[in-house]
């Protein structure tokens, strides 16, 4: 089973698998470039057919079991959440990360690839425009992608983290609207400029923890209503106190609290 780093890759990371690749220790090492590569599904013959059906078949449970959390949303959100989930979806075998390292060891100065195996993700593009004299970043749905990582039968994702992976991608849709409309407000009150690009940064961070947590919230609940017998992962750093949040409030508390715009 290949491992997909579900994190940013560091540089612990890093040393862990020039360890490994070199079969010696690593004095130091630079990282020198790295670029990424998504590899579309292929349907080669019936057993990629079936594959792919049944990742659709579990990617359309999960946008399901979210949907039906949103109804106290505007509903022109819920059309977008509906539009991208359903139009604007890609399948990829695998989606990889190609870091170029140079390594120092007692013997030598080498230079190594080494390849790390990432998630699902989802694109939202962001426009900031001037209205009126002010500063705005407007949504744009139209263009917005989510990428599945699905593997392939000889290398299956569908019975492992998948599900936990697809509703991270879907939270991340639900919720992103609300987190434009906050950096608005943040925009109006000045309390940030539009000059400020970490902000924006900021954002894409916040949404991603955010529907982590979310994800692990409604987990539970998933796999009982739709039957599904898989692992669930632990929680990580800033992740259980907004999921201690979560739980203790209940999620669709806390959903109409953000589609009020009162936040968490």
């Amino acid at each position: 089973m290949k491992t997909f780093y579900l994190e940013p890759v560091t540089d612990d990371m890093i040393a862990d698998k020039l360890r490994h690749e070199v079969g010696e220790e690593v004095l130091r090492f630079e990282r020198m470039s790295s670029s990424r590569k998504k590899y579309l599904y292929e349907i080669r013959n019936e057993a990629d057919a079936k594959y792919l059906e049944r990742a659709k078949e579990i990617i359309g449970d999960v946008g399901d079991f979210i949907r039906d959390y949103l109804p106290g949303f505007p509903s022109h959100q819920r059309v977008n959440f509906d539009y991208v989930r359903t139009r604007e979806v890609d399948f990829l075998d695998r989606y990889e990360l190609l870091v170029r390292v140079k390594a120092e060891t007692v013997n030598e100065v080498k230079e190594f690839y080494l390849c790390f195996g990432l998630p699902s993700f989802i694109f939202v593009p962001r426009i900031l425009q001037r209205v009126k004299g002010q500063y705005v970043y407007l949504y744009n749905h139209l263009e917005s992608r989510i990428s599945f990582v699905i593997g392939n039968p000889g290398n299956p994702k569908t019975q492992d983290y998948f599900i936990d992976d697809a509703m991270e991608e879907f939270w991340h849709l639900a919720l992103y609207p609300y987190l434009v409309d906050r950096l608005n407000r943040s925009l109006r009150s000045r309390t940030i400029q539009a000059s400020d690009h970490n902000a924006s940064n900021i954002l894409v961070l916040e949404g991603e923890l955010l529907s982590k947590a979310f994800a692990l919230a409604s987990f539970d609940e998933f796999k009982q209503k739709k039957g599904y017998d898989v692992p669930k992962r632990e929680p990580k750093g800033k992740e259980k106190a907004i999921l201690d949040r979560i739980e203790s409030v209940g999620i669709r508390k806390v959903l109409s609290e953000v589609s009020k715009l009162k936040g968490f």
